[in-house]
Protein backbone atom coordinates (compact mmCIF):
# COMPACT_ATOMS: atom_id res chain seq x y z
CA UNK A 1 0.00 0.00 0.00
CA UNK A 2 0.83 3.83 -0.99
CA UNK A 3 2.04 5.53 2.34
CA UNK A 4 -0.54 8.63 2.74
CA UNK A 5 -2.35 7.55 -0.35
CA UNK A 6 -6.06 9.06 0.04
CA UNK A 7 -5.54 12.11 1.85
CA UNK A 8 -6.98 15.24 0.62
CA UNK A 9 -4.71 18.07 0.74
CA UNK A 10 -2.72 18.87 3.18
CA UNK A 11 0.50 18.19 0.79
CA UNK A 12 2.66 20.11 2.63
CA UNK A 13 2.38 18.08 5.92
CA UNK A 14 2.20 14.81 4.33
CA UNK A 15 5.49 15.30 2.51
CA UNK A 16 7.29 16.52 5.81
CA UNK A 17 5.96 13.24 7.25
CA UNK A 18 7.01 11.05 4.79
CA UNK A 19 10.50 12.07 4.61
CA UNK A 20 11.04 11.84 8.66
CA UNK A 21 9.64 8.66 8.22
CA UNK A 22 12.38 7.74 5.23
CA UNK A 23 15.25 8.97 6.93
CA UNK A 24 14.70 7.67 10.55
CA UNK A 25 14.03 11.05 12.00
CA UNK A 26 11.46 11.55 13.72
CA UNK A 27 10.23 13.61 16.88
CA UNK A 28 9.14 12.06 20.12
CA UNK A 29 5.90 13.84 19.86
CA UNK A 30 4.04 16.14 17.12
CA UNK A 31 1.32 17.84 17.53
CA UNK A 32 -1.61 18.43 15.26
CA UNK A 33 -3.24 21.14 15.12
CA UNK A 34 -6.80 22.19 13.06
CA UNK A 35 -10.86 22.47 12.90
CA UNK A 36 -12.48 19.82 13.49
CA UNK A 37 -12.95 17.09 10.23
CA UNK A 38 -10.25 19.19 8.75
CA UNK A 39 -7.82 15.87 7.95
CA UNK A 40 -5.91 15.85 11.27
CA UNK A 41 -7.25 11.99 12.57
CA UNK A 42 -6.71 10.92 9.31
CA UNK A 43 -3.10 12.02 8.97
CA UNK A 44 -1.98 11.20 11.98
CA UNK A 45 -3.67 7.24 11.04
CA UNK A 46 -1.62 7.01 8.34
CA UNK A 47 1.53 8.55 9.62
CA UNK A 48 1.89 6.02 12.14
CA UNK A 49 0.72 3.24 9.89
CA UNK A 50 3.55 4.39 7.94
CA UNK A 51 6.34 4.69 10.99
CA UNK A 52 5.22 1.56 12.17
CA UNK A 53 4.29 -0.86 9.12
CA UNK A 54 0.82 -1.43 11.00
CA UNK A 55 -2.08 0.02 12.02
CA UNK A 56 -3.76 1.65 14.99
CA UNK A 57 -4.86 -2.12 15.67
CA UNK A 58 -1.94 -3.60 16.34
CA UNK A 59 -2.64 -6.59 13.94
CA UNK A 60 0.92 -6.82 13.00
CA UNK A 61 3.55 -6.31 16.64
CA UNK A 62 2.88 -3.89 19.54
CA UNK A 63 -0.25 -2.06 19.41
CA UNK A 64 -0.71 1.68 18.98
CA UNK A 65 -2.41 3.38 21.97
CA UNK A 66 -5.25 5.70 21.64
CA UNK A 67 -6.77 7.70 24.48
CA UNK A 68 -9.85 10.17 24.06
CA UNK A 69 -12.42 11.12 26.09
CA UNK A 70 -14.01 8.17 27.47
CA UNK A 71 -18.34 7.76 27.91
CA UNK A 72 -20.29 8.25 30.81
CA UNK A 73 -21.58 5.04 31.68
CA UNK A 74 -24.91 6.41 32.35
CA UNK A 75 -25.61 8.69 30.42
CA UNK A 76 -23.55 8.07 27.10
CA UNK A 77 -22.52 10.98 26.31
CA UNK A 78 -18.33 11.91 26.72
CA UNK A 79 -17.12 13.35 30.05
CA UNK A 80 -15.66 16.83 30.05
CA UNK A 81 -12.11 16.09 30.08
CA UNK A 82 -9.33 13.40 29.27
CA UNK A 83 -8.50 12.02 33.26
CA UNK A 84 -5.11 11.81 34.30
CA UNK A 85 -6.01 7.78 35.26
CA UNK A 86 -5.81 7.65 31.04
CA UNK A 87 -2.48 9.29 31.05
CA UNK A 88 -0.83 7.57 33.37
CA UNK A 89 -1.81 4.21 32.63
CA UNK A 90 -0.52 5.46 28.85
CA UNK A 91 2.70 6.42 30.22
CA UNK A 92 2.84 2.84 32.18
CA UNK A 93 2.53 0.95 28.51
CA UNK A 94 4.57 3.10 26.57
CA UNK A 95 7.35 2.02 29.30
CA UNK A 96 7.00 -1.68 28.74
CA UNK A 97 9.71 -2.98 26.00
CA UNK A 98 8.49 -3.27 22.97
CA UNK A 99 8.27 -7.09 22.27
CA UNK A 100 8.69 -6.67 18.00
CA UNK A 101 11.16 -4.30 18.00
CA UNK A 102 9.22 -2.07 16.45
CA UNK A 103 8.57 1.82 17.41
CA UNK A 104 6.24 2.43 19.66
CA UNK A 105 3.09 4.86 19.42
CA UNK A 106 0.17 6.73 20.95
CA UNK A 107 -2.04 8.76 19.70
CA UNK A 108 -4.04 11.18 22.16
CA UNK A 109 -6.98 12.15 19.75
CA UNK A 110 -8.51 14.96 22.68
CA UNK A 111 -5.37 16.38 23.90
CA UNK A 112 -7.16 19.96 24.50
CA UNK A 113 -9.45 18.08 27.09
CA UNK A 114 -7.16 17.29 29.02
CA UNK A 115 -7.29 18.07 32.68
CA UNK A 116 -4.47 19.87 34.95
CA UNK A 117 -3.71 16.86 36.41
CA UNK A 118 -3.50 14.91 33.09
CA UNK A 119 -1.41 17.30 31.53
CA UNK A 120 1.17 17.41 34.25
CA UNK A 121 1.27 13.23 33.94
CA UNK A 122 1.59 13.94 29.99
CA UNK A 123 4.51 16.21 30.37
CA UNK A 124 6.98 13.46 32.72
CA UNK A 125 6.50 11.74 29.86
CA UNK A 126 7.36 14.44 27.25
CA UNK A 127 10.13 15.84 29.80
CA UNK A 128 12.06 12.10 29.58
CA UNK A 129 11.29 11.21 26.37
CA UNK A 130 12.11 7.37 25.01
CA UNK A 131 14.31 7.01 21.18
CA UNK A 132 11.66 4.31 20.50
CA UNK A 133 8.36 5.84 21.29
CA UNK A 134 6.56 8.71 18.93
CA UNK A 135 3.36 10.38 20.48
CA UNK A 136 0.81 12.28 17.90
CA UNK A 137 -1.13 15.18 19.58
CA UNK A 138 -4.49 16.35 18.13
CA UNK A 139 -6.38 19.81 19.37
CA UNK A 140 -7.78 22.20 17.54
CA UNK A 141 -5.18 25.40 18.12
CA UNK A 142 -1.79 25.47 19.82
CA UNK A 143 -3.26 27.88 22.49
CA UNK A 144 -5.60 25.20 23.80
CA UNK A 145 -2.72 22.65 24.99
CA UNK A 146 -0.57 23.96 27.83
CA UNK A 147 2.65 25.93 26.44
CA UNK A 148 5.22 23.47 28.28
CA UNK A 149 3.64 20.65 26.26
CA UNK A 150 3.16 22.37 22.77
CA UNK A 151 6.84 23.65 23.30
CA UNK A 152 8.06 19.70 23.09
CA UNK A 153 6.17 18.83 20.28
CA UNK A 154 6.88 19.48 16.49
CA UNK A 155 4.07 21.46 15.48
CA UNK A 156 2.16 20.84 12.39
CA UNK A 157 -0.56 23.03 11.65
CA UNK A 158 -4.00 21.88 9.36
CA UNK A 159 -5.16 24.77 7.58
CA UNK A 160 -8.82 24.04 5.10
CA UNK A 161 -8.40 22.36 2.02
CA UNK A 162 -9.57 24.41 -1.40
CA UNK A 163 -13.01 23.57 -2.27
CA UNK A 164 -11.54 22.60 -6.16
CA UNK A 165 -9.22 19.59 -4.11
CA UNK A 166 -12.19 18.19 -1.97
CA UNK A 167 -14.67 18.30 -4.94
CA UNK A 168 -11.65 16.50 -7.08
CA UNK A 169 -11.07 13.98 -4.60
CA UNK A 170 -15.21 13.49 -4.23
CA UNK A 171 -15.61 13.04 -8.01
CA UNK A 172 -13.08 10.40 -7.62
CA UNK A 173 -15.34 8.80 -5.12
CA UNK A 174 -17.87 8.74 -7.69
CA UNK A 175 -19.63 11.90 -7.25
CA UNK A 176 -20.44 13.63 -10.14
CA UNK A 177 -18.92 17.11 -10.69
CA UNK A 178 -21.97 19.61 -9.47
CA UNK A 179 -22.92 17.76 -6.69
CA UNK A 180 -19.23 17.46 -5.62
CA UNK A 181 -18.38 21.17 -6.03
CA UNK A 182 -21.92 21.43 -3.67
CA UNK A 183 -20.50 19.32 -1.08
CA UNK A 184 -17.25 20.68 -1.23
CA UNK A 185 -18.90 24.51 -0.56
CA UNK A 186 -20.39 23.04 2.32
CA UNK A 187 -17.61 21.68 3.92
CA UNK A 188 -15.79 24.86 4.45
CA UNK A 189 -12.64 23.34 3.75
CA UNK A 190 -12.78 20.16 5.69
CA UNK A 191 -12.84 17.56 3.99
CA UNK A 192 -13.67 15.04 6.84
CA UNK A 193 -17.20 17.22 6.97
CA UNK A 194 -17.45 16.84 3.05
CA UNK A 195 -16.96 12.73 3.33
CA UNK A 196 -19.81 12.71 6.01
CA UNK A 197 -22.18 14.96 4.32
CA UNK A 198 -21.77 12.55 1.66
CA UNK A 199 -21.91 8.90 3.27
CA UNK A 200 -24.23 9.71 6.51
CA UNK A 201 -27.68 11.14 5.38
CA UNK A 202 -28.98 12.24 8.25
CA UNK A 203 -25.79 14.51 9.06
CA UNK A 204 -26.36 16.04 5.75
CA UNK A 205 -30.47 16.66 6.45
CA UNK A 206 -29.20 18.05 10.25
CA UNK A 207 -26.61 20.20 8.48
CA UNK A 208 -28.79 21.73 6.12
CA UNK A 209 -31.81 22.11 8.49
CA UNK A 210 -29.46 24.38 10.46
CA UNK A 211 -27.90 26.18 7.58
CA UNK A 212 -31.73 27.05 6.75
CA UNK A 213 -32.26 28.63 10.11
CA UNK A 214 -29.25 30.85 9.71
CA UNK A 215 -31.04 32.20 6.48
CA UNK A 216 -34.21 32.70 8.60
CA UNK A 217 -31.64 34.31 11.41
CA UNK A 218 -30.88 36.90 8.68
CA UNK A 219 -33.75 37.77 7.29
CA UNK A 220 -36.18 38.36 10.23
CA UNK A 221 -37.34 40.58 12.80
CA UNK A 222 -35.80 40.07 16.89
CA UNK A 223 -38.61 38.47 18.10
CA UNK A 224 -38.52 35.95 15.00
CA UNK A 225 -34.88 35.29 15.68
CA UNK A 226 -35.48 34.90 19.42
CA UNK A 227 -38.23 32.83 18.57
CA UNK A 228 -36.33 30.90 16.63
CA UNK A 229 -33.63 30.36 19.47
CA UNK A 230 -36.43 28.60 21.00
CA UNK A 231 -37.52 26.34 18.33
CA UNK A 232 -33.89 25.20 17.86
CA UNK A 233 -33.09 24.42 21.54
CA UNK A 234 -34.21 21.29 22.90
CA UNK A 235 -36.40 21.19 25.74
CA UNK A 236 -33.68 18.39 27.99
CA UNK A 237 -30.99 20.27 29.32
CA UNK A 238 -28.72 17.44 29.26
CA UNK A 239 -29.06 17.99 25.08
CA UNK A 240 -28.82 21.79 24.78
CA UNK A 241 -24.74 22.10 24.59
CA UNK A 242 -24.89 19.33 22.05
CA UNK A 243 -27.45 21.20 20.00
CA UNK A 244 -25.50 24.24 20.22
CA UNK A 245 -22.49 23.01 18.87
CA UNK A 246 -23.95 21.55 15.97
CA UNK A 247 -25.62 24.54 15.23
CA UNK A 248 -22.72 26.95 15.41
CA UNK A 249 -20.93 24.63 12.97
CA UNK A 250 -23.34 25.10 10.85
CA UNK A 251 -23.99 28.70 11.08
CA UNK A 252 -20.26 29.33 10.73
CA UNK A 253 -20.52 27.16 7.45
CA UNK A 254 -23.12 29.64 6.20
CA UNK A 255 -22.03 33.11 7.51
CA UNK A 256 -18.60 31.90 5.51
CA UNK A 257 -20.21 31.50 2.03
CA UNK A 258 -22.32 34.65 2.47
CA UNK A 259 -18.63 36.39 3.41
CA UNK A 260 -17.54 35.11 0.32
CA UNK A 261 -20.28 36.30 -1.47
CA UNK A 262 -19.79 39.58 -0.33
CA UNK A 263 -22.10 39.84 3.14
CA UNK A 264 -19.94 42.42 5.13
CA UNK A 265 -22.47 41.64 7.93
CA UNK A 266 -20.94 37.97 8.26
CA UNK A 267 -18.04 39.37 9.86
CA UNK A 268 -19.40 40.54 12.82
CA UNK A 269 -21.88 37.35 13.01
CA UNK A 270 -18.62 35.16 12.58
CA UNK A 271 -17.12 37.10 15.90
CA UNK A 272 -20.12 36.44 17.56
CA UNK A 273 -20.67 32.84 16.47
CA UNK A 274 -16.51 32.24 17.97
CA UNK A 275 -17.94 34.73 21.44
CA UNK A 276 -20.28 31.83 21.63
CA UNK A 277 -18.41 29.27 21.64
CA UNK A 278 -15.89 30.36 24.12
CA UNK A 279 -19.13 30.82 26.34
CA UNK A 280 -19.46 27.02 26.21
CA UNK A 281 -16.72 26.13 27.48
CA UNK A 282 -17.36 28.56 30.31
CA UNK A 283 -20.33 26.61 30.78
CA UNK A 284 -22.91 29.38 30.22
CA UNK A 285 -26.39 28.09 29.25
CA UNK A 286 -26.24 27.20 25.52
CA UNK A 287 -29.65 28.96 25.07
CA UNK A 288 -28.04 32.20 26.34
CA UNK A 289 -25.15 31.57 24.37
CA UNK A 290 -27.13 31.31 20.86
CA UNK A 291 -29.60 34.25 22.13
CA UNK A 292 -26.64 36.55 22.51
CA UNK A 293 -25.68 35.61 18.37
CA UNK A 294 -28.43 36.67 17.01
CA UNK A 295 -28.81 40.08 19.19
Amino acid sequence: MIPFQGIIGHEAIVEVLRRQVSAGCLAHAYLFVGPEGVGRSTVAREFITTMRGTGLSGSAGDPTYSVARLADEKTGKLKSAVSVEQIRELRDRLLLTSFSGERKAAFIEDADWMNEAAANALLKTLEEPRGDTTIVLRAETVESVPATIASRCQVLRFHPVADRTIADALVGRGLDREEASRVAGLSSGRPGVAIRLVTDGAYRAERETAAGSFETMMSSSLARRLALVADLMPKAEADKATALGKILDAWEEAARLRLLAGDGRCVRILDRLRESREAMERNISPQLALEHVVL
